[in-house]
């Protein structure tokens, strides 16, 4: 009896942005909690940076 070949899926560049995106609001948030700087603020640059992300994966990597 043999064993039907199964394969992992190899990782594209498109799902590698797709793990990125939540990183800039989770460091923004630890910077705006740790350093003199507002919480609110460290968040408005994570989320920039998320935005800037969410665009790449949209517009310049779009899923195949």
């Amino acid at each position: 009896m043999t064993r039907p070949s199964t394969s992992a899926p190899t990782p594209t560049r498109y799902d590698g942005l797709l793990a990125a995106m939540p990183a800039p609001l989770v460091g923004g948030a630890a910077v705006g909690w740790l350093s003199s700087i507002p919480t609110i603020a460290g968040l408005a640059i994570g989320g920039l940076v998320a935005a800037v992300l969410v665009s790449v994966s949209l517009f310049v990597v779009p899923p195949t």
